[in-house]
């Protein structure tokens, strides 16, 4: 008997590809609204994803980027450990970074998808646990050494089997968590999955297997087509960057070099980062999985940039090639901690953006100001029970590109803008923490003919509660950090700072990396850079510097002497003669200088 390839209709591989991308939409909604944990349902620390038979990406939620791009790699693994023992009805949890993970907290659920008998796909939910066991609540703990210290490994497990759950599993798991609730948003992440396999064998019920994969087959080849022809006007070369981390948890004045090389030949483009230093003795160390998809994430920004729309399947990455050193920061041996693995993308993306700088001026951006925030866990006076919550609500800045401010308070460069700040209402309902601000940092954003996005300031107390609190942050300025660098004349981003202020009076720095005790009282002080500025902040209008002057993002003073622009402080308008003297004044100086 022969088959015949059904012909491509490419209408219908269009509305296919738009139902996956609905059906993915439709899991995450779901898994935030039965979710239990705010890092779930409130900030959407998440992703759901629908992959092919072979693990390939069909389509995802456009949420948490780095866990995203972190959700395939353990696909690849699960297909090659359980090979044919993989049947309906089954559901595999998984987390461990040494299996395809990228960070032991993002733990994921998959669910294969059959059609007479055949598997087909697979639907998966993967996302942030609030706890996944180790030594510290939360997983965040700068004094760990080894993986064994952050959390509870999970290689690839059913927990249901032939659609029958496995008890003896599940409470293994549940005994190594802290919260109950955690399991919770575990089932969340199995009814997502359900939902997901519900409608895709709906499609398959209406369409057939052959007409779904010849057309989902066109639609990767359509992908990777669009960003070949993308890439290929791109300037061939090798092109080098790099970036710095401040701080391995143990030794705060310990220096990390991130390298890279990037070599665009033609349609494809390798990243190679063997140059990188080696790995940390503490928890700043980068899974495989966790580096090529902060890669991911700066190769996604530099093709939107050219204002092309690709559907983010795998024929969008089909061309591209990532190296990371085995020993490395960003490819660690076994038993390395790496609990902070998915902070570092950060660096790694600074080090694209860096090296493509002068190749590809107006896709690129300017430096973004690091990572910034905390994890807080106790006892709720409340209620008695353990608590843990992160404090997402810390914001910075990312940077200004050709044509472009930086999105204000757009935060962590590895969720590439798509996850969403804590509310500080319900940081306050869900913990015994009162917030006594939180609004922008004035003055903070980088400036440019372009700015960067600015900052943000906050300050919150412990209230009724003798809590422990961990930075897992970075670019802090009492540690002499190196800010993301301002491009074509823009200003550099900026650096982050936490004090604390005991109720005895007496006050300490807090670091980037660093787990303390903060009694009853204390009151956490927080200022998070802004982004750095694109382009010489002397070519900006006057008239935009004047408006932000009048709203309170940027002061007088600095519109003066970054800008040269003159505010009259009696109408907070332009004084454009003045300006015009000043710019001129500038000029002429910056002239005589060359």
């Amino acid at each position: 008997m022969t088959t015949t390839t059904p012909a491509v209709d490419p209408i219908l591989a269009s509305v296919l590809q738009r139902r996956l991308d609905a059906i993915s939409k439709e899991m995450a909604t779901l898994l935030m609204r039965s979710s239990r944990s705010p890092i779930f349902n409130e900030i959407g620390d998440l992703v759901t994803v629908i992959f092919d038979a072979h693990g390939r990406t069909l389509a995802q939620a456009e949420y948490a980027a780095i866990i995203a791009f972190g959700a395939r790699p353990p696909l690849e693994y699960i297909l090659e450990y359980f090979g044919d023992d993989i049947h309906e009805g089954d559901v595999i949890i998984h987390n461990d970074v040494f299996t395809g993970g990228n960070q032991n907290a993002d733990t994921g659920i998959y669910m294969p998808i059959f059609h007479d008998g055949e598997l087909v796909a697979w639907s998966a939910a993967k996302g942030h646990l609030a706890d996944i066991g180790g030594m510290t609540a939360g997983g965040y703990d700068p004094n760990a050494k080894e993986v064994w210290q952050e959390a509870f490994r999970i290689p690839p497990v059913k927990i249901y089997e032939s659609g029958v759950l496995r008890k003896d599993v599940w409470d293994l798991v549940a005994a190594n968590i802290r919260f109950s609730f955690v399991m919770e948003d575990v089932k969340a992440m199995v009814g997502a999955c359900a939902i997901g396999r519900r409608h895709i064998q709906a499609l398959l019920g209406r369409y057939g297997r052959a007409t779904f994969d010849t057309h989902m087959e066109y639609v990767l080849d359509s992908s990777e087509r669009q960003v070949r022809a993308e890439i290929s006007r791109w300037p061939d070369g090798v092109y080098h960057g790099e970036s710095e981390m401040v701080s391995d948890g143990l030794d705060p004045t310990r220096r990390y070099r991130i390298a890279c090389e990037i070599t665009i030949d033609g349609e494809e483009i390798t990243f190679d980062f063997s140059h990188t230093d080696d790995q940390a003795p503490g928890f700043t160390n980068m899974p495989p999985a966790s580096a090529s998809g902060a890669v991911r994430i700066a190769f996604l920004m530099l093709v939107a940039a050219g204002d092309i729309v690709i559907p983010t399947n795998e024929g969008l990455f089909a061309p591209i090639r990532t190296v990371f050193r085995k020993g490395s920061l960003l490819n660690p041996n076994f038993p390395a901690a790496t609990i902070f693995g998915n902070q570092m993308s950060d660096e790694v993306m600074e080090c694209v953006m860096s090296a493509l700088a002068d190749a590809l001026p107006d896709r690129v951006t300017a430096g973004w100001a690091k990572y910034m925030a905390t994890a807080l866990h106790g006892t709720d006076p409340a209620t008695g029970e353990p608590y843990v919550t992160l404090t997402v609500f810390q914001r910075t800045g990312p940077g200004a590109m050709n044509g472009s401010n930086g999105w204000d308070a757009l935060g962590f460069s590895g969720t590439a803008g798509q996850m969403r700040a804590a509310d500080p209402e319900m940081f306050e309902i869900t913990s015994p923490h009162f917030m006594e601000y939180h609004e922008y940092l004035p003055d903070s954003a980088g400036a440019g003919r372009w700015r960067g996005g600015l900052g943000t300031r906050s300050a919150w107390r412990s209230d009724g509660v003798h809590a422990h609190g961990v930075t897992m942050g970075e670019d802090i300025e009492a540690e002499g950090a190196t800010p993301g660098l301002g491009l074509f004349g823009g200003h550099d981003a900026g650096l982050n700072r936490m004090l604390l202020e005991y109720p005895g009076g007496s006050t300490h720095e807090w670091g980037s990396k660093e787990i303390t005790d903060l009694p009853q009282g204390t009151v956490i002080r927080s200022w998070c850079g802004g982004g750095a500025g694109y382009g010489d902040p002397f070519e900006r209008d006057a008239a935009e510097v004047a408006e932000e002057v009048r709203s309170g993002l940027l002061s007088a003073a600095k519109a003066h002497d970054e800008y040269g622009v003159v505010v009259d402080a009696a109408t907070n308008l332009t004084d454009e003669a003045a300006t015009r003297a000043l710019r001129a004044l500038r000029a002429t100086t910056t002239k005589e200088k060359n």
